[in-house]
């Protein structure tokens, strides 16, 4: 179970039948991470190594997955 480094009590989905956390911090969205694009380079890459145009949208997909996780 989840608790609160500050209080102590539960955080997430318990909190909806135990006595939750209500501080603050615990209520903010998490930061959301820089979004990683292509580089020219790799756009290039995949241009050039895909001749379906599906193919290199499945391609294009699974990098962009590869540098933001």
């Amino acid at each position: 179970m989840n608790t609160c480094l500050s209080c102590g009590k539960v955080m997430g989905l318990h909190s909806s039948i135990l006595q939750g956390c209500m501080c603050q911090h615990s209520m903010q969205a998490p930061p959301q991470r820089t979004w990683v694009g292509l580089t020219d380079e790799e756009r290039k890459d995949l241009c050039r190594w895909w001749s379906s145009p599906m193919d290199a949208i499945y391609a294009t997909e699974t990098k962009l997955k590869e540098l933001n996780t």
